[in-house]
């Protein structure tokens, strides 16, 4: 039991560490992550006074795809569900790999910016 107890830890710690490096300023592409903001449409919906989907969010890493009827939405997958990805944070801006970027809200867990992918799926 003491092994797994310390396979947890080591693996909390890791966790931690991951999170705390996505805004590291020696990580790539680390200026334009922290220069993101979210649109007025999801402030007001989300009732949030920043603007910065980096400040109060992380970037999910996750599958994206396009709605299984070929509508314009996107869903991203989180806990084994796919989930529709809100309208009014959907930014047409590139992102500099071109791969869909989603930010969530670290302690809400809530969307506050994605970024459509321009390189495709």
């Amino acid at each position: 039991m003491k092994a797994f107890g310390r396979v947890l830890t080591l693996f909390g710690i890791l966790l931690v560490s991951f999170r705390a490096d996505a805004h590291d300023p020696s990580m790539p592409h680390h200026e334009w992550f922290n220069a993101q903001e979210m649109n007025p449409a999801a402030r007001k919906r989300l009732g949030v006074p920043w603007k910065s989907c980096c400040d109060n969010g992380d970037v999910f890493k996750t599958r994206f795809r396009v709605a299984e009827d070929r509508s314009d939405q996107w869903q991203y997958l989180k806990d084994g569900q796919w989930r529709t990805v809100p309208p009014d944070i959907i930014k047409e801006e590139d992102t500099p790999d071109h791969l869909p970027v989603l930010f969530i809200n670290r302690h809400t867990g809530m969307e506050l910016c994605f970024f459509v992918p321009k390189g495709g799926l």
